[in-house]
């Protein structure tokens, strides 16, 4: 059973995404990071490698493409590790979607391992499009080059300014966002400071609360500069 929380032009669902998509009414475009089904290590004080159940949730690529198709949004992105990328372009691709693939550069990389093999500096993700979809960006590059954020409310946290990029790309004001994986809500966040409507859905409690607060707060920082 999902619970659903409304904050001004957010509308945010604690509980299973896969249940909770075929509910929704149609959306415009689609920004996520769905769990990397990656295995948790030790902390190795350099880098958080344990995500705990974060990032570990086995996700069905093909099941959860064909899912968020039918929400109507014309674009998707769907971060992922390097593993997925084959899974998730060829999802899309067998969906009609024409794909690209987008690179966040990271200026302020952890140094772990640096000694021995070259940083973890890039995250990946693959971007999707459909006829009607918006792009603001005339032959841009999806490329973003930029800072990891502090004092991060989540494990495996974007930062707020890459979600502003995408969303400014490929979206307009007033539009339908939905992140079926919204962690702490930064792309929420995002949405409330370029004035889209937003969705999003949570699973674990603790960060559903933090985005709930997060979006909260950057809904009452808009009141203020009106």
């Amino acid at each position: 059973m999902s619970e659903k929380v409304v904050i001004g032009n957010a509308t945010l669902y604690h509980g299973d995404c896969m249940e909770i998509l075929p509910t929704l009414g149609k959306v415009d475009a689609v920004v996520t990071d769905p769990p990397y089904n990656a295995v948790n290590r030790e902390n190795s004080g350099l880098r958080n490698l344990d995500k705990g159940g974060a990032d570990s949730l086995l996700v069905d690529v093909f099941a959860l493409v064909d899912l968020v198709g039918k929400t109507g949004a014309t674009t998707v992105y769907f971060w992922c590790c390097t593993e997925q990328v084959s899974q998730y372009r060829r999802a899309l691709v067998d969906d009609g979607w024409s794909t690209r693939q987008a690179v966040w550069w990271k200026t302020n990389p952890s140094p772990m391992n640096g000694q021995h093999l070259w940083l973890s500096a890039v995250e990946l993700c693959v971007y999707g499009k459909r006829r009607g979809g918006i792009f603001n960006k005339p032959c841009g590059h999806p490329v973003f080059k930029g800072a990891i954020e502090p004092n991060q409310s989540h494990p495996t946290q974007k930062p707020e300014w890459l979600m502003c990029e995408l969303l400014a790309a490929s979206s307009d004001d007033g539009q339908s966002i939905l992140d079926p994986f919204m962690g702490s809500g930064t792309t929420g966040v995002a949405c409330m400071n370029l004035g889209r409507k937003f969705i999003g859905i949570e699973l674990e409690r603790k960060y559903f609360d933090i985005a709930c607060e997060r979006i909260d707060a950057a809904q009452a920082q808009g009141r203020l500069f009106e």
